[in-house]
């Protein structure tokens, strides 16, 4: 296991997605074995709401604890519509069989922890363990990567940066970060084949007083 270490920042040239991303009303559905991945509707308001109730779910997001009340997820809930929306590539999370949604996910934050897109995901605590964030997780990325691609200059953590040729561009990332103590996602992580590349520690967003123990997984563009 790789000892913690403080964040270095070097700037490359790569590629990210194209930006904007296809707008809400017409982004299309991924599709997987079990599930369906679709923009979010006003309608998921209260589905979004018992999600983010569940403690098991909460306890490992930065607020460490479920939603106040109904308008509190509400606050929050607004930003997935359009136009805030618009400029994240976020999912509802829908079993194919029957419609009901089981959770969010996708990349919430273009310019992350390491500097590039960060995927994260939640699932209703029923729904764990039985392979739907693995299937989420393969299904968002397989999409991910098939957007259209701009070439840019980006300033990221060193650990994440490799390279097809040793003077060529940084290969492109997506991150994905989990407490030390969030085994369970580490597990789907390592399925989907993301790397573990950086241990670090910062102030807990919990609670401030404490120093929270971080990993950074990376999942890279794959050749083309």
């Amino acid at each position: 296991m790789l000892a913690p270490s403080p964040l270095e920042w070097v700037t490359v040239k790569t590629t990210l997605p194209a930006l904007p991303f296809p707008l809400l009303d017409s982004r299309p559905d991924i599709r997987t074995e079990r599930l369906v991945l679709r923009r979010t509707l006003e309608s998921d308001l209260e589905g979004w709401h018992a999600l983010r109730l569940q403690p098991e779910v909460m306890e490992w997001t930065a607020q460490g604890e479920p939603d106040k009340d109904l308008e509190w997820s509400r606050e929050r809930f607004v930003k997935r519509l359009a136009p805030k929306g618009d400029a994240k590539y976020e999912f509802i999370i829908c079993l194919a069989s029957t419609g009901e949604m089981i959770g969010t996910g996708g990349c919430h934050k273009v310019d992350g922890e390491f500097g590039w897109p960060v995927i994260g995901y939640m699932l209703r605590k029923e729904f764990w363990g039985k392979g739907y964030a693995t299937e989420f997780v393969n299904g968002f990325l397989e999409a991910w990567w098939a957007l259209p691609r701009a070439e840019v200059d980006a300033k990221v953590e060193r650990s994440t940066v490799a390279r097809a040729a040793e003077d060529g561009p940084a290969t492109e990332c997506i991150v994905a970060v989990t407490l030390s103590s969030n085994r369970g996602s580490q597990s789907v992580l390592a399925k989907c084949n993301l790397r573990l590349v950086k241990v670090w520690e910062e102030a807990d967003l919990r609670d401030p007083t404490q120093t929270a123990v971080l990993y950074g997984f990376v999942d890279r563009r794959p050749a083309s």
